[in-house]
Parts: C-alpha cells; structure tokens; sequence
C-alpha cells in the first residue's frame, strides 16, 4: 500500500515538474519574440516608426499582442531589423537597409514599404494614397498591374478644390483603387459635375467607387 502511494506521489511530481518546464519554455519563447533589445532606448529615431542604432543599422517599431487573462490584451514593444516579402507561396526575409531608402521613404495612410519602386524618383501623388516613379503608379504600396504607363491619365475629383484621385486610366483600361472598372471604356471615360452620378463613357453612368448608374 505504502509503495503504491510512493509511486503515485513521484508521477505527480514528475508531471509537474514538466508542466513547469514547459511553461518556462513557453515563456523564454514569447519573451524572445516581444522583448526590446536592452539598449533600444538609445536608438536615434528617423521618421515614422523607423530607428537607427549606434551601427547605423536600420530596425522598424512594432508592436506584439499577447492575450492575457479574460479579454485583456498586452501590448510589447519590440524592433524589427527585416522586412517580409510574400513571393507567390514563399515568405522572403530581406534586411529593412537593402529593402527600403529611408531618405526617400514617404509615409500613405499607413507606413508602407513600395516594392518594385525606384527609391531615387519616387514620389507620393495628391491624396498620398498613390505613389509614382517612371514606369509604374502604385496604390497603397502595390503596383497597379495591367497599367499602360505610357498612355496614362489621372483623373482627379471636381467636387472638391483638393487634388484627390477619382480613377487612374490608359487607353484600353479604367482603374479605381488599383482595381479595374469592369465593362468601362477608357476612350470615353470622363468625370463629370453637376449630375448624380460622377463619372460616365459612352456606354455607362458611374456612381462612387466604380460602380455603374442601374
């Protein structure tokens, strides 16, 4: 009886024991993932979220949730020196200096990075949504494939005196927000005023957002 409780009371140590571990484990992880480096504090700032530290090596501010007890979420504060690149169905790491020229990097509504842009001629149009270097126009970061960029007109809104973009086209294709507008002829598009609808060609009147007058 005395070596059956013996035995029983080592199985309950044993288990836990590696609970225990595995909670530490568990801890060490979250920790490396979330923690600031220890002298991030001197880390010189450069613009947005973007920092610098004493080598000259370039790190991006974000932040790591955590969930805590009941609905309670806490927040760490860590530093990113690389960037994440989705290529088809593989992630690619690149390092944020090779990635990103910080001199001429400008800010959207939210901090992007523009892949595939000339860093050295690129600007941020009107409503800094859109972005544009020599070969291609970019909307929220991402290029607006199927462009014609040499037949390209910007087409801004008449209902305002600020320059805010209504539809990017070319000679075969019309775009609102990087996407095409289905069935629009691009020869005859055109925006106008004074009318309930916004935009039309010699098929269609548009609403707000690409969407045709039914």
């Amino acid at each position: 009886m005395i070596n059956q409780i013996s035995i029983k009371v080592v199985l309950a140590i044993l288990v836990i024991l590696l609970s225990s571990c595995n909670t530490d484990k568990n801890t060490e992880v979250e920790k490396s993932l979330t923690l600031q480096a220890k002298d991030s504090w001197k880390y010189k700032h450069l613009k947005g979220k973007f920092y610098t530290d004493k080598y000259g090596k370039l790190f991006e501010q974000k932040v790591y949730a955590i969930a805590g007890k009941g609905e309670t979420i806490n927040s760490q504060i860590y530093f990113d020196s690389l960037v994440y690149i989705n290529l088809d169905d593989t992630v690619i790491e690149k390092s944020l200096s090779e990635a990103i020229d910080i001199k001429t990097y400008a800010e959207f509504d939210e901090e992007k990075i523009v892949s595939g842009a000339n860093p050295k001629i690129f600007k941020p149009l009107s409503d800094y949504l859109y972005g544009i270097d020599s070969k291609n126009i970019f909307y929220r970061g991402k290029k607006i494939e199927g462009l014609n960029f040499e037949k390209h007109e910007i087409l801004y809104s008449l209902d305002t005196t600020d320059f805010f973009i209504d539809y990017i086209k070319d000679d075969k294709v019309v775009f609102y927000d990087g996407d095409t507008v289905k069935g629009a002829d691009a020869k005859t598009f055109k925006l106008v005023a004074g009318q309930k609808w916004r935009a039309e060609d010699k098929n269609y009147k548009y609403e707000c957002c690409g969407q045709r007058v039914e």
